[in-house]
């Protein structure tokens, strides 16, 4: 059984992310829509990947929250998903310990090949971003 977490506040994009996960084989899907309630839900779900967004209600942006997530357990494979380009972002991402980093811009082909490369163990940047 493939997990995943999927963190956005948007509804359509999240419901979109989560339609990309079923097509690629995961079966349990979480949808979590504010920072506040992430910690608790990885540690409960222990997913194979986190679809991440940067901008969240709550204490933490998602750059943070993938940063205490990976001190908390190093094996997480976070992806995060955002509409940010700035080479700053992409940094601090991959800094923190994000596998990957994907434009809201990239097409579903991308978002799953993505997927694929870091569950394999790789990182993966989009094109956009490269």
């Amino acid at each position: 059984m493939k997990k995943a977490i999927i963190v956005e506040d948007f509804e359509l994009i999240a419901d979109i992310w989560k339609t990309i996960l079923e097509d690629i084989g995961f079966t349990e899907i979480e949808i979590i829509r504010h920072a506040d309630e992430v910690e608790s839900k990885v540690l409960e779900i222990l997913p194979d990947i986190i679809l991440m967004d940067i901008n969240l209600p709550g204490a933490k942006n998602g750059i943070e929250l993938t940063e205490s997530l990976i001190n908390q357990n190093d094996t997480l494979k976070v992806m995060i998903l955002t509409i940010h380009t700035d080479p700053s972002y992409v940094q601090n991402a991959i800094k923190v310990g994000a596998k990957g980093f994907m434009t809201k811009n990239s097409s579903i082909t991308e978002i799953k090949k993505g997927i694929s490369e870091i569950l394999s163990g790789k990182i993966y940047l989009c094109e956009e971003v490269r």
